[in-house]
């Protein structure tokens, strides 16, 4: 058993680096997986504070509606884009995700929901703050991410036969 073990360690091609540019995409995966995993974790325990200001009655959060609406939305942008960034990261597999893809992605992802937060901490009466300003660009920059990592997977046809 142990013999054919290592027979099967010397098979085990894809553990192992075939090319330096296998080793670097490796790592643009890890570091999506890293930031999709911490980000997700980051914007729940957000939602936890939001739902014990809303529990606890804090007037600041309770009573304006704009902050609560742009809070809402920054931690549900936060949570939906970071597990995007986890989709993002087992696409490994199919194709290699560009380098402009992958920035684009991470960048967007923390600009989008960060906008929405920062918006909602000092807003004028009626209007969202100057932050909401953020928000168009990491938009665009998420959705430039998407459309490029479409395309480098349709472009890939050695994976899934059609």
């Amino acid at each position: 058993m142990a013999h054919s073990k290592n027979n099967n360690d010397d098979v085990a091609v894809p553990d192992q680096p075939s090319s330096p540019q296998h080793s670097v995409d490796k790592v643009i995966n890890r570091g999506l997986m890293i930031q999709g995993w911490a980000g997700t974790a980051i914007w729940m325990a957000v939602g936890l504070l939001l739902e014990g200001l809303l529990g606890y009655k804090s007037p600041s959060y309770l009573f304006d509606q704009q902050r609560r609406e742009l809070f809402r939305l920054a931690h549900s942008h936060g949570v939906l884009l970071n597990l995007l960034l986890i989709g993002a990261a087992l696409c490994g597999p199919y194709t290699t995700l560009p380098r402009i893809a992958n920035l684009a992605l991470r960048i967007g992802s923390v600009l989008m929901p960060a906008g929405f937060l920062l918006a909602g901490i000092w807003h004028p009466e009626g209007d969202p703050g100057l932050a909401i300003w953020i928000v168009p660009p990491g938009a665009l920059m998420l959705i430039f991410g998407a459309v490029v990592t479409a395309i480098s997977l349709r472009g890939r046809r050695d994976h899934g036969g059609a």
